[in-house]
């Protein structure tokens, strides 16, 4: 079938990456960030952190048109009926505004915190997702799989994206399939063009509907030195090759074990945008040109992480 060509301008195709904080911290930021000209952010964190939605919408009171991203809930902390009522609830106060990011996260965490079992996690975020779509798009919801039996209907309905957090090929072609969009993390530019985007077109293809957008998550530091960015760079990723999930996902995008295990140098330069404004710009506007539908601009801080955060933020209002 063939893809959407859907026109948008720069800034509604890259969005910022917030880092989590406390409640008050977090909406005064995205306060600022609406101010200097942002289209849409995307906000994670662990879920021991706040609850995300209660403080996106305190912060839907804030401002005027920023759109909300969750990148991510994740499906093993809360039922999807009651996160089709969070989520419509948000949008009655800010209609049009949330993107709603899933993800399953750590299997051994839903386990151990939550008693939830996952031992096929795309299969419960699949049922998760066609759940939670049936309650949003629908307003009910009359389903019974493996993981959840529901029979709900709610006062409200909204046609909400849904997006999925993505690394293997199994996910994406699940994200083709059921989802608005992909948020890829931590994935290079080739395994995105080479691996993620065919999964996608096929899954999509399987259910007869268009290839959804992929959301791919670029990871940014303000300097000009190429050993300075190396530095910060080995220090920001040297947590994702402790993990199984990316570390596939890196064999699969064709680094080697060294590679991944010494944090090369050519490993960070696949996944860092460094430089100035202008350098900064040229390589995101050289990644939408080649196919990517959408960034997140992660910010790998320098020296000072809240005014270099801003400095980028003004940099996404300014395309």
């Amino acid at each position: 079938m063939e893809e959407k060509t859907e026109v948008r301008s720069l800034r509604e195709r890259v969005g910022l990456s917030v880092v989590p904080a406390d409640p008050a911290t977090l909406v005064a930021t995205l306060v600022e960030i609406e101010r200097v000209g942002v289209d849409h952010i995307w906000i994670g964190g662990p879920p021991w952190n706040p609850d995300l939605l209660t403080t996106l919408a305190a912060a839907a009171m804030r401002t005027t048109h920023l759109k909300l991203g969750t990148a991510i809930v994740q499906v093993f902390s809360r039922h999807p009926v009651l996160l089709a009522q969070q989520a419509l609830s948000l949008n009655a106060l800010a209609p049009g505004r949330l993107r709603l990011g899933l993800g399953t996260s750590s299997p051994e965490f839903a386990k151990s915190v939550y008693g939830i079992e996952m031992e096929r996690p795309l299969s419960y975020l699949r049922e998760y997702t066609q759940v939670l779509r049936s309650l949003l798009y629908q307003g009910e919801a009359h389903y019974q799989g493996r993981y959840f039996t529901t029979d709900a209907s709610l006062h409200a309905s909204a046609q909400l994206p849904l997006l999925i957090a993505t690394l293997g090929q199994g996910a994406f072609r699940l994200a083709g399939e059921v989802a608005d969009g992909a948020l890829s993390v931590m994935c290079p530019l080739p395994y995105l063009l080479n691996t993620a985007l065919p999964a996608m077109r096929a899954g999509a293809d399987a259910a007869g509907r268009p290839r959804p957008p992929v959301v791919a998550h670029v990871q940014v530091a303000f300097t000009n030195d190429r050993a300075t960015a190396l530095q910060i760079g080995r220090q920001a990723m040297s947590i994702y090759h402790t993990r199984s999930a990316y570390r596939n996902m890196f064999v699969a995008a064709g680094f080697s074990q060294q590679e991944i295990d010494t944090v090369s140098d050519s490993f960070i330069e696949s996944l860092l945008v460094f430089g100035d404004e202008s350098k900064i710009r040229d390589r995101l506007l050289e990644l939408l040109e080649i196919g990517i539908d959408e960034l997140t601009l992660g910010l790998v801080p320098v020296s000072d992480a809240n005014q270099e955060e801003i400095r980028l933020a003004r940099l996404i209002g300014q395309l």
